[in-house]
């Protein structure tokens, strides 16, 4: 009811083992005779397996928590994606001709494995390779979660924009560096694997 009246819900779609209310005692057969009552089209998803495994948010989450992204993505149909908006880092990326975009993301999406990820990048329409880091950054003694693209062959200011990660490969987990010149190296290195694997 809530659905319907408040946010004006004009079709339902479960899967076939979706759980709701008191308990859980509601399922998916019931939500369908409700809807069935209302007059409303409803639609229970069967189960659906990838090979032997049965296609599941739990599975994926557990797959993309282990940095497994090319096999998320199988289950998934398409890349794991982040959207956020571009804000002011500490700009030490630009000190190492390597500048970063700072994405501010929500709490409760899922944390990824610290380390460096080959991603596609969109941003006003148009796509580039990126090189994404997500940790604290413990080179430069950083000790907030961040997630720092790196967008290859892209010049201006993307302060503000919003900006769509899809992440298509776990590179390296963080590490911590040497020295700042030893973390640009590594980080170029990276950016030749990103363009490999694209290729």
């Amino acid at each position: 009811r809530l659905l319907v009246q408040r946010y004006g819900a004009a079709h339902l779609v479960a899967g076939h083992d979706f759980r709701f209310g008191n308990r859980g005692e509601g399922n998916a057969m019931l939500l369908q005779a409700y809807c069935q009552k209302k007059n409303m089209p409803c639609a229970v998803v069967p189960e659906q397996k990838l090979g032997e495994i049965p296609v599941s948010s739990t599975h994926i989450r557990t797959l993309l928590e282990e940095g497994r992204m090319e096999e998320a993505a199988d289950f998934l149909g398409h890349p794991h994606i982040l959207t956020g908006e571009v804000v002011t880092g500490r700009k030490l990326g630009r000190t190492l001709g390597i500048p970063t975009a700072n994405i501010s993301i929500p709490e409760d999406v899922v944390q990824l494995p610290f380390g460096v990820y080959a991603c596609k990048a969109i941003t006003e329409g148009t796509e580039y390779l990126a090189v994404t880091n997500i940790g604290n950054s413990p080179t430069v003694g950083g000790h907030r979660i961040t997630v720092e693209p790196w967008l290859l062959d892209f010049e201006g200011d993307l302060y503000g924009k919003g900006l769509t990660l899809s992440f298509y490969r776990f590179l390296r987990p963080e590490q911590k560096f040497p020295s700042l010149d030893a973390l640009k190296e590594e980080i170029q290195k990276n950016a030749v694997q990103t363009r490999k694997f694209f290729e």
